[in-house]
């Protein structure tokens, strides 16, 4: 399967479950609603949503609570995988396509590594949805090294003997 296939299946994906999230954010508030991804005491992904987390330009200061432009982890989520779909559709007219797309993945690796740090010892929660975008960001972040290497953009050189 071509590179730029798996680009856009992951971006799918990966919109998909971010589509799911915004409307579990847009639910959680109901009276009796209860998330599918809401699995016993220690397995909720509401709660993670509805942590200041959710919001993370508000939550680290950057912008007020509430400020149009302080969109929820799932908008972003979408926008994100959105744009990775997209690139996947237009794969050989992106120019410096390798670079961008290690920049962007590495990103989104260094995010995922952060929440998951913030999940596991910040909030004590596991979220599947959370762990299906990070799986998904790590995917796109081993495509994209495959990618730097294969155009050049990094070198895989043996070490020089010595002696």
């Amino acid at each position: 399967m071509h590179r730029a296939t798996k680009v856009e299946l992951l971006g799918l994906a990966g919109f998909s479950v971010a589509l799911y999230a915004l409307s579990v954010e847009m639910h959680m508030d109901e009276e009796g609603y209860e998330a599918m991804c809401d699995i016993g005491q220690f397995f909720s992904c509401t709660a993670v949503f509805k942590s200041s987390y959710g919001h993370i330009l508000s939550h680290w200061g950057v912008l007020p609570p509430g400020h149009p432009l302080d969109l929820s982890l799932a908008l972003v989520g979408m926008l994100l995988y959105g744009a990775y779909f997209i690139a996947g559709a237009i794969w050989n007219s992106i120019p410096c396509r390798a670079a961008l797309f290690l920049a962007v993945s590495s990103s989104g690796a260094l995010f995922s590594t952060y929440l998951l740090y913030v999940l596991k010892f910040i909030l004590g929660d596991f979220c599947i949805v959370c762990t299906c975008f990070h799986a998904i960001n790590f995917s796109m972040f081993a495509l994209a090294i495959v990618e730097a290497r294969d155009t050049g953009l990094l070198r895989m050189r043996p070490k020089p003997k010595t002696g």
